[in-house]
């Protein structure tokens, strides 16, 4: 299975915030954006009449019946890094998913311009090459 996860416009989370804040007089949609990081989402895990749910990634470490924890081997123990919080899903258009900084990154690779960049960066055009030819 792919794991995909996406940052989501924040214009369209303060659109959501302000809709059930006005209809239930709070709101459960997670911040998404905070002084010194944004949150993002996984991708689509919920599709009804054509309306694709994703859930926020958050920093809660502890299990329960609505979440799927995150747990990364750290030095030969197991950490939980976060879990993914399914009460916590919202839908989001296509249009509101960013993408910008992987094409930005992507186009600035292709670029050249940036030694340490490419040195850090995989070869995407031949890459992209290998991809097709596997195919």
């Amino acid at each position: 299975m792919k794991l995909s996860f996406y940052y989501v416009d924040e214009k369209y989370i303060q659109y959501l915030k302000g809709i059930e804040l006005n209809k239930r007089g709070f709101t459960c949609i997670p911040n998404m954006s905070y002084h010194n990081h944004d949150k993002f989402v996984y991708g689509v895990v919920l599709s009804v009449n054509n309306v694709d749910y994703y859930v926020p990634f958050s920093h809660y470490d502890r299990q329960q019946e609505d979440n799927i924890l995150i747990k990364v081997d750290y030095h030969k123990k197991t950490k939980v890094a976060g879990s993914l919080r399914f009460n916590y899903m919202f839908p989001v258009p296509k249009k509101c998913l960013i993408q910008k900084k992987a094409l930005k990154t992507y186009n600035r690779v292709l670029k050249g311009d940036d030694e340490e960049l490419l040195k850090n960066s995989c070869l995407f055009l031949v890459l992209e090459e290998a991809c097709i030819e596997y195919n």
